[in-house]
């Protein structure tokens, strides 16, 4: 059961790190404003980091390598958002009439 988990987490993660965030990373790039928001983005660059990290710790780079790429991209969105900061998570803000 732990061989079917990890898995299932790790092609979890590889599909997360390898087509959701860089699609995201695209449209974010296409639209030029990060259209999710900033605690999704944090959470998820959270998530990979601790997992990376405690993947190296323990010696589990099967599971690492997406964790790997996860954080990369997630840090790539925070920078997306950072070099625009006027129109960073704007989608989000406009949903909450914040704007």
């Amino acid at each position: 059961m732990e061989h079917i988990m990890g898995t299932i987490t790790m092609l979890l993660a590889t599909a997360l790190a390898t087509i959701a965030l860089p699609s995201q990373i695209l449209k974010n790039h296409r639209d030029k404003k990060v259209g999710i928001t900033l605690w999704m983005t944090m959470l998820v660059l959270g998530v990979y980091t601790s997992r990376a990290t405690y993947s190296l710790l323990i010696g589990s780079y099967y599971i690492m390598i997406p964790d790997i790429i996860g954080t990369i991209s997630s840090s790539i969105i925070l920078f997306q958002a950072a070099i625009r900061p006027q129109l960073a998570f704007i989608a989000y803000a406009e949903k909450r009439n914040w704007l």
